[in-house]
């Protein structure tokens, strides 16, 4: 499925991200290296994919809803999600949002 290679690419940017996290923290020793918060969420984002594949258990779908609500930062992440998933679709399906076929198909459901 996309989300597993989503998931594999994520881990990819992530030890990147690691790397050149280290390479700072040798330039300036007293940086600590403090993980993205993209890294704190991976399991966040295979939820989220699952939910978009239709593959995420009813309650799974309860411990995200709970965790969106008690978790600021998860929301956040939850709304970049979201508006990156838009954007994409967007570009990749530019006909799909005409309002030309919006139009037909508000008229045609009357």
């Amino acid at each position: 499925m996309i989300h597993q290679q989503i998931e594999k690419l994520q881990k990819m940017v992530n030890n990147l991200l690691g790397l050149c996290a280290e390479g700072k923290t040798e330039a300036a020793l007293e940086e600590p290296y403090l993980p993205p918060q993209d890294c704190q969420h991976e399991r966040l984002g295979t939820m989220l994919l699952k939910l978009q594949d239709g593959e995420l258990e009813d309650r799974y779908l309860l411990r995200l809803e709970k965790w969106l609500l008690c978790d600021e930062a998860a929301m956040r992440y939850y709304i970049d999600f979201q508006s990156l998933n838009a954007m994409l679709s967007v570009h990749f399906n530019p006909d799909r949002f005409s309002r030309d076929l919006i139009s037909k198909q508000i008229f045609a459901t009357q």
